[in-house]
């Protein structure tokens, strides 16, 4: 994965880290490869539910916290938060196919073994201890989640519509001092065409950072008066937006936009 490419360097990062005294944990053991347990998708992709966990739902794209280990399907562990004892969060939307399309659906408490082919996770290049053309085996514990929002009901009541075409809606009013015209501010987001298409999202990654003078006028006109730890919903017109030009192959001319934003600070 994008991601599982940190991971690999990670692991090898932490082997000597654990103090002396401490007692070593017991490398986990590949699964049995033969076993009738696996299931095949149609994907190539092959899932075996070790235990059905009774938390939240995992969702593509989700931010989620596990404990894992993956193997060479010769045995041969290549990374292992559980050797280094500390579990790992990331986006799904940053990792390879075969856990973007292999992790959602799993519950938190859940454990789900992965058999992914080469070419749902690095094909035809060497990773670290990934030889070229490598299928690789995982064991995942699902531990937390963080889901991104759904779009929001575009016909709800809550829309109040300015004068300039722009709607608001305040999901959660914040507390402190309110965002004012022009001005710097960190949060988190998520934008929606009114068909539901999702075209950006930082959820599940970091914050973004940014002055109101530099986003769309539906940003600037939409965001003051938020006060951190609200969070507001926006309906942008197309002038207040990316208007007849669009942007992208993401966002059509004379788009409205949606979003709900998370003000952090």
């Amino acid at each position: 994965m994008r991601l599982l490419l940190p991971l690999v360097c990670v692991g090898v990062a932490f082997a000597t880290a654990s103090p002396a005294q401490e007692k070593p944990v017991e490398a986990p053991k590949l699964p049995d490869l033969q076993s009738k347990e696996w299931a095949k998708q149609k994907s190539g992709l092959e899932i075996w539910d070790a235990k059905v966990g009774d938390g939240a739902l995992v969702k593509a794209g989700a931010k989620v916290k596990v404990h894992y280990t993956g193997w060479l399907t010769t045995g041969e562990i290549f990374d292992s938060s559980v050797l280094r004892k500390e579990p790992i969060e990331f986006p799904l939307t940053g990792v390879i196919k075969g856990w973007q399309e292999g992790i959602p659906g799993m519950k938190v408490g859940g454990v789900r073994r992965l058999r992914i082919p080469a070419e749902m996770a690095y094909g035809n290049r060497a990773v670290g201890k990934i030889p070229a053309g490598s299928t690789l085996v995982f064991e995942v514990e699902m531990i937390e989640v963080w889901a991104k929002p759904e779009v929001p009901d575009l016909k709800a009541a809550e829309w109040k519509k300015l004068d300039n075409g722009l709607e608001v809606w305040d999901v959660k009013v914040g507390e402190g001092e309110a965002v004012k015209a022009g001005g710097t501010v960190t949060v988190h987001y998520t934008g929606w065409l009114t068909n539901g298409k999702e075209f950006d999202s930082s959820v599940g990654g970091k914050p973004v950072s940014f002055s109101l003078n530099e986003v769309v006028k539906g940003w600037g006109l939409g965001i003051p008066g938020m006060k951190p730890g609200g969070v507001r919903r926006l309906k942008i017109p197309p002038d207040l937006g990316y208007g007849k030009r669009g942007a992208g192959d993401d966002i059509p001319p004379d788009s409205t936009l949606v979003f709900e934003v998370q003000l952090i600070k």
